[in-house]
């Protein structure tokens, strides 16, 4: 059978008499924690963990990833020969010396470092490369129906939404309805995609999202006008 005590509070803290319920002496002990930490502390409750967000820790923010014109600083402290600045071609590869190709593109710089090691083999005694980039260009090529025509160059990925309103709408003459993206791989094969910019304009697109790749064409089509 369980034992009950009854637990009074001082009237120091502004309570008189019992407390009008019994407490289990299994929490007993809890009760007196309780009071004690009323008389001697005011029973502060702790400061909560802060929560840390992206902005907060940057330093485990993930790194990003290497696309085709980045331009790559290439170091080996054991065999500075080697060292090497090279841009990152079209297929996504890098040529080092004495290695080969090394495709790198979609990896982390650290990953990239990794991959270089693992082709360089055991041409170098010391395993340390470091990888950085000097430059970052996202290339596209965008024809037809805009005002400017021609290379594209951005310090970031866009969508072909926003390539298109960088090389200016001509609302007499651009097609938006039918927008087409040309991809070509690393052995010359074309693949296609076409979109309809007007419906995402609107917000009624419900189609799955595409992302754009360093080198794309978008051909914009000219309006069929009828008289």
């Amino acid at each position: 059978m369980l034992k009950y005590v009854i637990a009074r509070i001082p009237s120091k803290i502004g309570l008189r008499g019992r407390v009008p319920a019994f407490v289990p002496a299994c929490g007993a002990a809890a009760a007196l924690g309780l009071l004690l930490c009323i008389l001697v502390s005011g029973c502060q409750s702790p400061d909560l963990p802060k929560i840390v967000t992206a902005s907060d820790d940057t330093n485990n923010a993930p790194s990003l990833l290497l696309h085709e014109g980045d331009v790559l600083q290439i170091k080996f402290p054991g065999a500075p020969e080697m060292d090497a600045v090279q841009t990152i071609r079209a297929d996504g590869k890098i040529t080092i010396l004495g290695a080969g190709e090394v495709k790198v593109s979609g990896l982390t710089p650290e990953e990239a470092g990794q991959a270089i090691l693992g082709a360089a083999g055991e041409q170098i005694k010391v395993k340390q490369v470091s990888v950085t980039v000097q430059s970052s260009a996202f290339i596209l090529y965008v024809t037809g129906a805009v005002q400017r025509p021609g290379k594209l160059l951005s310090d970031r990925p866009l969508t072909v939404l926003q390539a298109v309103i960088e090389s200016g709408i001509d609302s007499a003459k651009s097609n938006l309805k039918k927008v087409k993206v040309i991809r070509t791989d690393a052995t010359g094969h074309n693949t296609y995609k076409e979109l309809n910019l007007k419906k995402i304009i609107d917000g009624s697109w419900q189609g799955e999202a595409f992302t754009l790749k360093p080198y794309d064409t978008i051909v914009v089509p000219e309006k069929f006008v009828w008289f």
